[in-house]
């Protein structure tokens, strides 16, 4: 007995000691690793290649999902001071990839985005006040809600939005090294921009105009300027959005 006490001793001992280290071994015991579908990208053809340029940093940076000013205001001349917006495109014609970014993706896209943004922060204050007093709002008056949000966020007309860069890049993607069926796509990269100060004064404007005066009403219209404010991006990728706002908030 004496002698099963000293091993179980010496064996806590050992445990308690290896509490301070900082390395962890792995046990060798694991799962079934998990399987992910992988693409093969080949980089055909890209603005100034024939010059010798080299791909910007600030494409590089929009590609790895990082879209905020604070990212690209160190590495892109122009977006210091102002509230960017990024429309990535793909198509297999470069020059009608390009008009139906510029002409049309981003007012579309920014007014989407902010119907997106308005849904959600409308919606989670609903559920919220539901579940803080125990009922349950009609159907038609958060409808009427919603829709007086959305109608006043419509109204923004982003007035000083300019292209301050844009790039593209031609692709070719393979499901596999071997596989000899492949896409060739062209990936155009707008950014967008407009002073912070007039952007944030038109939410602000919109916000002002919304009729609820309550404790309640106050709290979300506060809530919503600050994720309009904060807005990053706008994509034809919802969940390119999304990954996007939710990075923000983490923050």
């Amino acid at each position: 007995m004496k002698k099963s006490i000293f091993i179980l001793s010496v064996v806590a001992a050992a445990l308690f000691s290896s509490c301070g280290t900082t390395k962890v071994s792995g046990s060798g015991i694991k799962g079934n690793a998990a399987k992910v579908q992988k693409n093969y990208v080949t980089i055909l053809d890209y603005q100034g290649a024939s010059f010798g340029s080299e791909i910007p940093q600030w494409v590089v940076e929009i590609g790895n999902g990082n879209y905020s000013a604070e990212y690209l205001s160190p590495i892109m001349p122009g977006i210091a001071g102002k509230k960017p917006f990024v429309v990535v495109s793909r198509g297999d014609n470069l020059e009608f990839t390009k008009q139906w970014a510029d002409l049309v993706d981003v007012e579309v896209q920014v007014g989407d985005e902010m119907q997106r943004i308005v849904g959600k922060a409308v919606s989670a204050a609903q559920k919220g006040r539901s579940k803080q007093s125990g009922d349950v709002k009609d159907p038609t008056t958060l409808e009427q809600e919603l829709n007086m949000y959305k109608q006043a966020v419509s109204a923004v007309e982003l007035n000083g939005l300019e292209k301050i860069a844009s790039y593209w890049i031609q692709k070719e993607v393979k499901p596999s090294k071997k596989a000899k069926e492949s896409k060739v796509y062209y990936e155009y990269y707008a950014v967008w921009g407009m002073t912070k100060k007039l952007y944030d004064a038109q939410i602000q404007s919109a916000m002002s105009s919304i009729e609820d005066n309550t404790d309640e009403g106050k709290a979300l219209k506060e809530a919503l300027s600050l994720k309009l404010q904060n807005m990053m991006i706008t994509s034809n990728n919802e969940e390119v959005n999304t990954e996007a706002e939710e990075t923000l908030e983490a923050k």
